[in-house]
């Protein structure tokens, strides 16, 4: 029995790609409308402008703050950032959010884990108040005990020291850990790699390879239950 489980977010525990092409989708909209940029030009400045915040702060989670993406997108096109910044971020993630759903089963998974005395940690890229945010949105986070991010902790994984924190936090040892993610360079591997034993998540999404490693795609998977809960 595992006395402490790790989770990734995005595309884990919820469709991190179907919400961002929405959100984006209605992001470009505004600022066509508010910026009298249409949405190719945008676009192609918005991939720029993550190109080089990535270059400038590879591996730490600075690089995904979209506060620096639009700010440098605004840099490149011209604009003011004081005049749009927030607006846009707000506009992004308003619609992110609103359009959340967890993935089938995993509120359901994870409330089984706390009825029996798992801890449950977070482990992920991102930086930790949007974090906050989207599991508040889904529903989730009344069954997290940690948030481990690599805002915190200053480098992102699959660094050893991401998994590591969430063990101390959760006072687990290795091989008393599961961990769920969705990537398997940066979440198996990286689970593994501190002997944690690891779920690949791959949902609905075709993948390749990665047969030798647990690879699930419903959290009400029968042969899941079995091995977290028991019974035939």
């Amino acid at each position: 029995m595992y006395k402490g489980v790790i989770f990734d977010i995005d595309g884990t525990l919820y469709d991190y790609q179907t919400n961002d092409v929405l959100a984006m989708k209605h992001f470009c909209s505004f600022v066509e409308k508010a910026l009298g940029v249409d949405e190719k030009t945008f676009r192609e400045t918005y991939t720029e402008a993550r190109r080089i915040i990535r270059a400038r702060l590879h591996d730490t989670a600075a690089q995904h703050s979209r506060v620096l993406l639009i700010q440098t997108a605004l840099e490149l096109l011209g604009k003011n950032p004081f005049d749009y910044v927030l607006k846009m971020y707000d506009v992004y993630w308003n619609c992110f959010l609103e359009n959340m759903q967890p993935y089938d089963g995993a509120a359901e998974f994870l409330r089984d884990l706390k009825s029996v005395g798992v801890k449950i940690s977070t482990c992920t890229d991102m930086t930790a108040h949007i974090q906050y945010r989207k599991l508040a949105k889904l529903g989730l986070d009344r069954y997290f005990d940690f948030m481990v991010t690599s805002e915190e902790i200053g480098f992102e994984k699959p660094a050893p020291i991401m998994f590591e924190t969430a063990l101390r936090k959760m006072n687990v040892q290795p091989n008393e850990a599961a961990y769920f993610g969705d990537s398997l360079d940066r979440d198996i591997f990286g689970a593994m790699n501190v002997g944690i034993d690891a779920f690949w998540f791959v949902a609905d999404r075709p993948v390749e390879g990665g047969d030798d490693y647990k690879k699930i795609s419903s959290y009400r998977d029968e042969e899941l239950t079995k091995i977290f809960f028991g019974g035939d």
